[in-house]
C-alpha cells in the first residue's frame, strides 16, 4: 500500500483545522446635527449590515437629532448637549468620551465632514484611530490636514476622492472610494399605467431660483402642449415664495405642488409614487436624493455638473445645463412621449445601483476599512 505523503498529511490536518470566528469589535458613530437624517438611506442597510459583520454599534449625536434612519435597538444611542460651534468646551466633550470609553469604543468613525472635527477631539481623548465619510466637495476646506490618528477617508464618489487627494488632505492610501449603498427596487416603478396621469419630482434646496424656475417654465410649455400631468416641488429656501408666485404667473398653479423639505427615511416611497424625478440645481454634496430615485426605478433628469459619478448621461440618467429651460423641456418631453425608453433609462439605472451602490457591496467595503484600522492600532 502506497503511503500517504507528508504534503498530503498538511492539507488534510489543515482542512481539519477549526477557523476562529471574527472578533467582536465596538466602533462608535459620530453624528453632526443632520447626519443621520441626510444619509439614513445609506446608514439604516450600513448598519444592520455591520451588526452581521460582528461590529458592536454606539451613535453619538445630538439630542435634537432625527434617529429614525437608524434600526435602534440594537444600535445603542448616546445623546449629547451642546458641544460649541469651533472651540469644544473641556467638560461636555470629556464626558461623552468617558461615556465612549465605558463602552470600550474601538474606534470611531465621523458619519460627514461636519462630525469630523468632535471626531478627532474625541479620538484624542479616547487614544483611538478614527475614519470619516465624506459626501462633499467642500471637505477640502473643512477638514484641513489631519493628524495621525486618521485610519481613512471614505469618499462618497470619484470626484470627491480627487478633491481630497488634489488638496492633499491625507495620505493618498487613506484615501478611499467606498460608495454608498442603497436598498434598491427590483424592478421600474414608472409610467406602469396608461390611465396614470405622470408625477414628476423635483427635489432640492429652493435657494437657486434660475434652477427651479426653469423647472417652471419647462412645465408650464408641457401643460401648453396638452401634457397632462403634475409637478412636485419638494423643498425649502429662500426662493420658495419668488416660485409659488411664478407658478401663478405661468397659470399652471392648480398643477403644480410644493411639499416642504422631506426626511430622506420618506423619499424612496415618494419617488415610488413618482415617474420622472427632477434634480434641478447642482451642488457641492454627492445627491443623495437622485441616487434614491434611481434605486426608486424612477428615470433621473439632473444637472451636469455634479459629484455624483452614478448620474451618467444616458446610462444611469439624462443630464441638462442647469437653468436651461430648454434642454430641461427637451429632455422632459423624451420621457413623456416615449415612455418605453423612460422605463428603459430607469432599468440601466436599477442594474447599475445593483453592481455599484448595493448594501452588501458598502457593509464589506466598511468592515475591511473598520478591522484593518483597528488590526494596525493593536
Amino acid at each position: 500500500m502506497k503511503e500517504p505523503s507528508p504534503q498530503s498529511d498538511e492539507v488534510q490536518d489543515a482542512e481539519l483545522t477549526p477557523v476562529a470566528p471574527p472578533e467582536k469589535v465596538r466602533v462608535a458613530w459620530v453624528a453632526g446635527q443632520e447626519s443621520i437624517e441626510t444619509h439614513g438611506r445609506t446608514l439604516k442597510p450600513l448598519a444592520i449590515g455591520l451588526i452581521d459583520e460582528l461590529v458592536e454599534l454606539t451613535v453619538a449625536c445630538p439630542q435634537e437629532a432625527d434617529l429614525r434612519g437608524l434600526p435602534s435597538p440594537p444600535v445603542e444611542v448616546i445623546p449629547h448637549g451642546r458641544l460649541g460651534w469651533w472651540k469644544f468646551s473641556a467638560g461636555p466633550i470629556e464626558a461623552l468620551a468617558g461615556q465612549l470609553k465605558a463602552r470600550k469604543v474601538q474606534l470611531l468613525h465621523a458619519l460627514d465632514g461636519l462630525a469630523a472635527s468632535l471626531t478627532q477631539k474625541l479620538a484624542d481623548l479616547l487614544a483611538v484611530p478614527y475614519v470619516i465619510s465624506s459626501y462633499d466637495l467642500g471637505d477640502t476646506r473643512r477638514l484641513g490636514m489631519l493628524d495621525e490618528r486618521l485610519s481613512a477617508i471614505l469618499a462618497a464618489s470619484e470626484p470627491v476622492r480627487a478633491s481630497l487627494l488634489s488638496h492633499h488632505v491625507a495620505a493618498a492610501g487613506k484615501v478611499r472610494l467606498v460608495r454608498p449603498g442603497v436598498y434598491h427596487e427590483r424592478r421600474a416603478t414608472c409610467f406602469l399605467s396608461p390611465q396614470h396621469r405622470p408625477a414628476i419630482v423635483a427635489n432640492g434646496r429652493l435657494n437657486h431660483a434660475p434652477a427651479f424656475e426653469a423647472v417652471l417654465q419647462s412645465f408650464a410649455t408641457l401643460r401648453g402642449r396638452g401634457h397632462d400631468c403634475a409637478l412636485f416641488i419638494i423643498g425649502s429656501g429662500r426662493a420658495e415664495r419668488h416660485l409659488r408666485a411664478m407658478s401663478e404667473q405661468l397659470d399652471i398653479r392648480q398643477d403644480v405642488t410644493f411639499v416642504d423639505r422631506q426626511p430622506t427615511a420618506q423619499l424612496p416611497d415618494v419617488f415610488k409614487a413618482a415617474d420622472v424625478f427632477v434634480s434641478p440645481a447642482a451642488e457641492r454634496e454627492v445627491d443623495g436624493a437622485a441616487l434614491l430615485a434611481m434605486a426608486a426605478g424612477v428615470p433621473v433628469l439632473a444637472t451636469d455638473d455634479q459629484p455624483s459619478d452614478f448620474l451618467i448621461d444616458g446610462q444611469t440618467a439624462l443630464l441638462f445645463e442647469q437653468g436651461s429651460t430648454r434642454q430641461l423641456t427637451e429632455k422632459l418631453m423624451e420621457l413623456l412621449d416615449n415612455r418605453g425608453e423612460a422605463r428603459a433609462l430607469a432599468e440601466r439605472a436599477l442594474a447599475y445601483v445593483e453592481e455599484h451602490h448595493s448594501a452588501a457591496n458598502m457593509v464589506a467595503a466598511v468592515t475591511r476599512v473598520y478591522r484593518g484600522a483597528i488590526d494596525k492600532k493593536a
